[in-house]
């Protein structure tokens, strides 16, 4: 469902449109920002390198075991991700829940070679399993522009 009345070329931005427009953004980023919570309720924002989006939006990253997000998202589950569009005027976010999970042939799976580096062995090496609830995007370029009144995005809900 759309969230919000959205432009796009002059007229309401089907949920086809946002969700195409977003996939199209975010295959042309190679980064993410990650945002958690901390243990004192502030957020917490770190750049991270996600695969893309499975065909059902789940967001899949890898991480060291021992880092301190791997606590945040055991606590407070709520995360949000933030690809940045600095080339063109635009951004995609979700928002929704993440889960950490260590199993190793989906490590295997979601695995990028060049990161050999930093996990010599694998043992620190786990998953961070993230669905949306929400997703909302503006691209000019792609004629998704904020409310007029509100600068509310085109988004979709995934609930």
């Amino acid at each position: 469902m759309i969230l919000a009345s959205t432009a796009c070329r002059g007229q309401e931005a089907s949920r086809s449109d946002v969700l195409s427009a977003a996939r199209e953004l975010i295959a042309s980023r190679s980064t993410v920002t990650l945002v958690t919570l901390g243990a004192d309720g502030l957020p917490r924002a770190r750049t991270m390198e996600p695969f893309q989006p499975t065909e059902d939006w789940v967001v899949w990253m890898g991480t060291n075991r021992e880092s301190a997000k791997v606590d945040e998202i055991q606590a407070r589950p709520e995360v949000l991700l933030h690809y940045e569009m600095p080339d063109q005027a635009g951004y995609v976010v979700l928002e929704g829940r993440a889960v950490i999970v260590d199993d190793p042939a989906l490590e295997t799976t979601w695995w990028m070679p060049k990161w050999e580096a930093f996990y010599p062995d694998r043992a620190a090496y786990v998953l961070i399993r993230f669905e949306p609830t929400r997703l909302e995007v503006v691209s000019y370029r792609h004629g998704l522009t904020g409310d007029a009144h509100t600068w509310e995005a085109p988004g979709a809900d995934f609930r």
